[in-house]
């Protein structure tokens, strides 16, 4: 038997009953291929929550006992926190094998769960294209994409509109953004920047406002560095590794602060920066917190908790670990 299949077999045993209740009610409709609507029945008026993992790795390192403790890590935090939706900010998996682990896995904690490509997650047996069909039989994860205008083809950007059960308006919509790598380049691309100005334009019409809105994400922005290094801004969390732009020049941020209805971004890649704060342009910038073991080495692995406000206050965040009774 080969070690890619112990694992498999390891990890689903490990996995078997772990299943967890939500206390929201949520559905999940699929609009246009880049376009969801989640509508969701809150238990209270405390807000929309959202649990970001980031950078899981799993089966990427080969150590499949922290494959293991990342699942159960994360099932932890979804225990303790009860999210309404969960957001994966890419570098989940390797390999088609650990892909349907994955789905299988998130997809028992019976509520939304996001996804984004991560730089990684294609590499091996499965590419992205893969990856999405995989998800098509997802019951709650998702994924979306548009056909953009260049030899790639399709680029994995979505939009997912956040309605309270009942209402026809979304309270909040958050913008999926594919990072890369596209064709070798890890960074958004001009078209992509162009199909969310037009999402947001096309939005504005229907709805007759501007929704309120979030970005999720691989890579991070250039002006994750520029936010670091500015000492007269506020931030929270650490920061132990420079900011891993890549080829990101920007534009992308610009964009955001032009449309006007970003008011926070979260990314990955990074392992050991965990910080946010409100950059020049008035959008928060909020890196993920470490949610993979095989690559833990700062601190202990955990997530982001998120809560989006029902009211005009403002988003809450807090990075979050979780804790055992024994």
């Amino acid at each position: 038997m080969s070690r890619l299949i112990y694992v498999t077999i390891t990890i689903f045993a490990f996995l078997s009953g772990s299943q967890i209740e939500s206390s929201a009610q949520s559905r999940i409709e699929k609009i246009a291929d880049d376009q969801i609507d989640i509508s969701i029945t809150l238990s209270d008026n405390d807000g929309i929550s959202i649990l970001q993992v980031t950078d899981l790795h799993l089966g990427g390192k080969g150590k499949w006992h922290d494959d293991i403790s990342t699942f159960r890590r994360i099932n932890r935090l979804v225990e303790m926190h009860d999210p309404d939706l969960l957001a994966l900010t890419g570098d989940v998996f390797a390999g088609k094998e650990m892909a349907a682990i994955v789905i299988r896995n998130f997809d028992e904690l019976e509520r939304p769960w996001l996804y984004v490509f991560g730089n990684h997650d294609a590499e091996g047996d499965i590419d992205r294209d893969g990856i999405y069909d995989l998800f098509s039989k997802s019951l709650w994860g998702v994924l979306g994409f548009h056909n953009a205008n260049s030899p790639a083809g399709r680029k994995y950007d979505y939009c997912v509109d956040i309605k309270l059960e009942g209402e026809s308006i979304p309270l909040w919509q958050i913008y999926g953004l594919d990072t890369g790598p596209h064709e070798g380049v890890k960074a958004i691309q001009p078209d992509q920047v162009e199909w969310y100005k037009d999402k947001s334009q096309v939005s504005k019409d229907e709805y007759g406002t501007m929704v309120r809105a979030i970005s999720i994400f691989h890579i991070p922005f250039i002006q994750y560095q520029y936010l670091w290094d500015d000492k007269t801004i506020h931030k929270e969390g650490e920061s132990k590794e420079k900011v891993w732009y890549e080829k990101d020049d920007g534009s992308t941020y610009r964009a955001f602060v032009e449309v006007g209805n970003i008011e926070a971004t979260f990314c990955g890649h990074d392992h050991y920066n965990n910080y946010w704060g409100e950059y020049t342009g008035g959008i928060i910038l909020s890196y993920g917190y470490i949610s993979g073991e095989a690559t833990n080495e700062a601190w202990p692995t955990g997530g982001k908790l998120i809560t989006l406000p029902v009211d005009d206050s403002e988003i809450q965040i807090q990075n979050v670990v979780p804790v055992f009774d024994n």
